[in-house]
């Protein structure tokens, strides 16, 4: 008798995977006896098939608003915003950068943007290292000090040598003899806030896409921040 091994999405594992009766739909269900997880191979619903998570996300990437992601898979608007609630991107970089040997030249700039309506303004601090072609950390709020104070924590970490930034007034929590301002210092950093208003609809200035609640705003540019700068 021909025999098919059915391997565990979660530990790929095959030979823990046993037979765990049927689903509602009636497809056969599986459980690995290794992590305790169980999976079907088979789905009735669209968004549960194997890879549509990836690709909601994907689409999400790449200025997709949620309405677009629906459509364009053929699934419910509720399947999305439950995938995008449960991403938890990271606010600074893994790469290993917080060598001491390393001196770093951070741009710091905030972009503007909003939730719900343009009155409740939710800001994107963010520290750019120009060599390296990267956003080193990030954070969300109000475009204040309290929100700058956020960013220099997750910094906490790195060498840093020198700050450039506007002449905005919250940036007078740099010290002084490390601090250089003027638009002339930012000039790379203005270019990335270009870059991040063509790949995000919720960064536009236009009112064609936003999110509805900050949870949501953060975690698609907080996502999108992660996957372009800070993993491999």
């Amino acid at each position: 008798m021909a025999k098919v091994d059915v391997k565990c999405p979660f530990c790929e594992q095959t030979e823990s995977v046993k037979k765990h009766g049927q689903g509602k739909t009636g497809h056969q269900r599986y459980r690995c006896q290794l992590c305790h997880r169980t999976f079907q191979l088979d789905y009735a619903y669209r968004a549960c098939q194997p890879g549509m998570k990836e690709q909601i996300v994907a689409l999400a990437m790449n200025n997709a608003g949620i309405r677009d992601t629906a459509r364009a898979l053929h699934i419910s608007i509720n399947a999305v915003v439950r995938t995008f609630k449960k991403l938890s991107p990271r606010c600074v970089t893994t790469l290993p950068l917080d060598n001491l040997q390393i001196q770093l030249i951070c741009e710091v700039d905030e972009m503007w943007s909003f939730v719900g309506n343009k009155k409740q303004q939710r800001w994107l601090w963010y520290a750019w290292e120009p060599r390296l072609k990267r956003i080193i950390a990030h954070a969300f709020g109000g475009r204040s000090k309290k929100t700058l104070r956020k960013l220099l924590g997750l910094l906490s970490g790195f060498n840093v040598a020198f700050w450039c930034t506007d002449n905005f007034s919250a940036y007078e929590l740099l010290p002084g003899k490390n601090h250089i301002t003027g638009k002339l210092y930012t000039q790379r950093i203005e270019r990335e806030n270009l870059n991040l208003r063509n790949r995000l609809k919720r960064l536009n200035r236009k009112t064609l896409g936003y999110s509805k609640s900050a949870e949501m705003h953060d975690n698609v540019i907080g996502t999108f921040i992660e996957r372009e700068h800070y993993v491999q």
